[in-house]
């Protein structure tokens, strides 16, 4: 009888546990769907930018955040009735600031590739597709009739990348054999990783090709040498988690509608930005 007693106690005991651990799961599963209603609830929204021109700059002097990405966001948010509360991060903490829960959005020209695609999950359709460029030393003769990125994949050629970018994504994919120095930048100095060819520390700088054009047309001393034909074509989204269903689909629902009322377009103009675009056409049928 007590055996019996004791097998019925064990039995109850991992019902006790499976149940617990389906709840627990299920409750994972809703934590997505919560976050529009948490939002809608709190009248507020975290949001995580990258100050990265045209995107989101920031003014110098009053600190103040503008730039086409950004602006879009805020339409978003006063069309939602929420206060945008927004957090600067990097490329290489962007995703970890989600999974913390520190911000909902990652608003940036986050590139929508296969490693990122493991841990959060990207509006769609592509706001835009931006291509790679590389920078290297004006005086710098032994690059000067380079054509094809790989020919710096050699032993002898020190590369420099920024932490997190879409740079050293494609580097790390891509490269064998080059040394590669991975500089950490934060939101202020988003260039340092290409001081490090104007100060001779490294051979060439590769990014997407938006960051390379504006340091080159800052810095005489370094040439764009694919300015006219970007590699790596990347689509362009925005992040959040990956359970956060509802979220995502306001979201790409928001983002939609100000592309169709070509808002978007309007916001890329201003900021004098020029990206590649899906073309579409609308008909009456």
């Amino acid at each position: 009888m007590e055996n019996n007693k004791s097998y019925i106690v064990i039995a109850l005991g991992i019902i006790v546990v499976i149940v617990t651990i389906l709840g627990m799961n299920r409750g994972e599963q809703r934590g997505g769907d919560e976050t529009l209603a948490r939002i809608q609830k709190n009248e507020s929204v975290d949001v995580c930018v990258i100050v990265n021109p045209p995107y989101v700059m920031k003014d110098a002097k009053t600190r103040e955040l503008s730039g086409h990405m950004y602006d879009a966001m805020k339409m978003i948010t006063e069309r939602m009735n929420v206060k945008m509360n927004v957090t600067e991060t990097t490329y290489g903490n962007g995703a970890a600031e989600l999974q913390s829960r520190r911000c909902d959005v990652v608003v940036a020209d986050f590139f929508a590739n296969i490693p990122r695609s493991m841990s959060v999950a990207f509006t769609r359709p592509p706001l835009f597709f931006v291509g790679e460029s590389a920078i290297v030393r004006r005086d710098d003769t032994r690059f000067q009739n380079v054509k094809d990125i790989f020919e710096f994949d050699k032993p002898n050629i020190t590369v420099a990348v920024a932490t997190g970018e879409s740079g050293d994504i494609y580097v790390k994919e891509n490269f064998k054999n080059a040394k590669v120095n991975q500089i950490d930048v934060g939101s202020s100095d988003l260039s340092r990783f290409a001081v490090e060819v104007s100060a001779g520390r490294a051979d060439v700088a590769i990014a997407d090709a938006n960051s390379i054009a504006l340091y080159a047309k800052a810095h005489l001393e370094v040439i764009d040498l694919f300015k006219n034909n970007s590699f790596g074509l990347n689509p362009v989204g925005w992040a959040v988690r990956q359970n956060d269903t509802a979220w995502l689909h306001f979201l790409e629902g928001s983002l939609q509608f100000l592309e169709t009322q070509g808002t978007l377009q309007q916001l890329e103009r201003k900021y004098n930005s020029h990206w590649l675009h899906e073309v579409k056409e609308y008909k009456v049928r």
